[in-house]
């Protein structure tokens, strides 16, 4: 039971995190984003707002492990970040699918190289291309399951993006704007289906 003076356990905790991104701008003190304090509970929902450039992609490549900070210390669900997390799921400003794989191939690829989804693609691809499947209808996209990229709309190219970010169900979702390229309409739609 937690009682007032017993913070809440932070999902996500920064603490005292600095980076610079690389050692010449270290050594220069030239830093990317600076001093972050901050706790997340699991099941919250945060927003950082700023201006072009301020550091919201650096965070967000933090909190994954694909960035490691220059000092301070980062942990996520009770553990030290060392390196990419496979909790998490990531959308980016540009949707970035492959152009040689089609749209459901695209949204099975962390199922193909994330463990412990690897080790058993092969024997359950057919069940992993059902859960692809169904999230690519969930966004509008049934009947679009077998095309390439170039044959879609930037819109939908966003849409499978956010598909490949869900389909292995993480405990962790960080979106870079990926609403930017949709319409107010399908805007709307997706964020209800994220909820």
């Amino acid at each position: 039971m937690l009682t007032s003076s017993t913070p809440p356990a932070s999902f996500v905790d920064f603490q005292d995190v600095w980076l610079a991104y690389n050692d010449e701008l270290l050594a220069q003190q030239n830093f990317a984003v600076e001093a972050i304090d901050l706790q997340v509970r699991q099941g919250e929902f945060i927003a950082i707002v700023g201006p072009s450039g301020c550091g919201k992609s650096t965070f967000m490549k933090l909190t994954t492990g694909l960035k490691m900070p220059s000092k301070g210390r980062i942990m996520i669900d009770g553990a030290p970040v060392t390196g990419p997390l496979k909790i998490s799921g990531m959308a980016f400003q540009a949707p970035s699918l492959l152009p040689w794989r089609t749209t459901v191939d695209n949204v099975l690829l962390p199922l193909e190289i994330v463990e412990p989804f690897r080790c058993n693609f092969k024997a359950k691809r057919k069940e992993y291309e059902e859960r692809a499947r169904k999230l690519l209808q969930k966004v509008g996209l049934a009947g679009y399951e077998d095309k390439f990229p170039w044959q879609l709309s930037g819109g939908m190219q966003q849409r499978v993006s956010i598909c490949r970010a869900l389909i292995h169900e993480p405990k962790m979702l960080l979106l870079d704007e990926p609403f930017g390229a949709l319409d107010a309409f399908t805007r709307e739609e997706l964020w209800c289906i994220l909820r």
